[in-house]
């Protein structure tokens, strides 16, 4: 666990990208991830990419999309030479690195977390399922002239959103967002490649988070979750906890119990937002028996407790 080859990759947060950003200006900067920081768009000339990123991961999504410039960029086994116009789908489960191979370096980018889509039935399934989140899947797609003008149209519509404060803009951003996944399945299936086979730890590690977010959302508060250790996931999934956490660790960089607590924190913060359930009620369902314990456990992971957070 603590080899010089695992402390060499480091996780980067959406607070580190916004943090990042800043260092590229100097005029008055507002801030950069609103709606919660759940989203940010820009034009890659105005916040350029470093010509060298080393092995890491992210904890968000990521659309790039390159009209001009190339390199080398490489997401889990496979390694893709860029050299524009292309679009490229980034998960927050597999290793990625870049290389520049020229100065030019125009386009844009859109990061999201999903926390952006919180408020769309299914948006948890709906999100993980969208085949180029997958692991293994084909991440890059080169450019027609016709894709790339329709493209550029909506990028600068996501720009424009996230820079102004106009009336519904949550809602146009989903709505360009998800233009944007969909112009993605259609390049998918225009490109006609056989989806390549996971491995045993990949697809292990499939079926556990096929589990954990099956669970969600809470809707009613007699639901209590079923599955709220790495033991109880393990003999649901037939294998041995250690082997079950090794295989997640492997594949998507965190640990069974990791991948729980952040989960059940995020449905924890949507139940307090969204209803008016009693705080036990909540801690109940979530599988705390002691409202104490959640109370506990939410401040520890979140900084406040979940009547100041609900009252915010």
């Amino acid at each position: 666990m603590s080899s010089s080859k695992n402390n060499s990759i480091k996780l980067k947060t959406f607070n580190d990208f916004n943090d990042d950003l800043l260092l590229y200006t100097q005029k008055e900067v507002t801030p950069k991830a609103p709606l919660r920081g759940s989203f940010a768009a820009y034009e890659r000339s105005e916040y350029p990419c470093m010509d060298e990123v080393r092995a890491s991961r992210r904890d968000y999504y990521k659309i790039s999309f390159f009209t001009k410039g190339s390199g080398i960029f490489t997401l889990g086994d496979d390694r893709y030479e860029i050299n524009g116009p292309a679009l490229l789908f980034i998960n927050p489960f597999e290793l990625k690195t870049w290389h520049a191979t020229s100065d030019e370096q125009e386009g844009y980018n859109c990061l999201f977390t999903d926390l952006l889509f919180e408020s769309q039935p299914n948006h948890q399934e709906n999100l993980l399922q969208h085949p180029l989140w997958q692991m293994g899947a084909k991440a890059v797609f080169t450019l027609t002239g016709e894709q790339v003008d329709y493209l550029q149209s909506i990028f600068r519509q996501l720009v424009k959103e996230y820079q102004e404060n106009a009336a519904f803009k949550h809602e146009a951003i989903l709505i360009y967002l998800k233009l944007l996944m969909l112009e993605g399945k259609r390049l998918s299936a225009q490109a006609n490649q056989p989806k390549r086979q996971l491995t045993a730890a990949q697809a292990l590690a499939h079926r556990f988070t096929d589990k954990l977010e099956k669970q969600f959302p809470i809707e009613f508060t007699h639901n209590q979750l079923s599955l709220k250790t790495a033991k109880e996931f393990a003999q649901v999934l037939n294998t041995h906890p250690n082997h079950l956490n090794a295989c997640v660790k492997q594949a998507t960089g965190r640990t069974v119990s990791e991948h729980i607590r952040q989960r059940m924190l995020l449905e924890a913060r949507l139940l307090l937002m969204h209803t008016d359930w009693q705080i036990a009620e909540i801690a109940w369902c979530l599988g705390f028996e002691d409202p104490g314990n959640f109370t506990h456990f939410f401040k520890n992971h979140s900084g406040i407790s979940p009547h100041l957070y609900r009252a915010q």
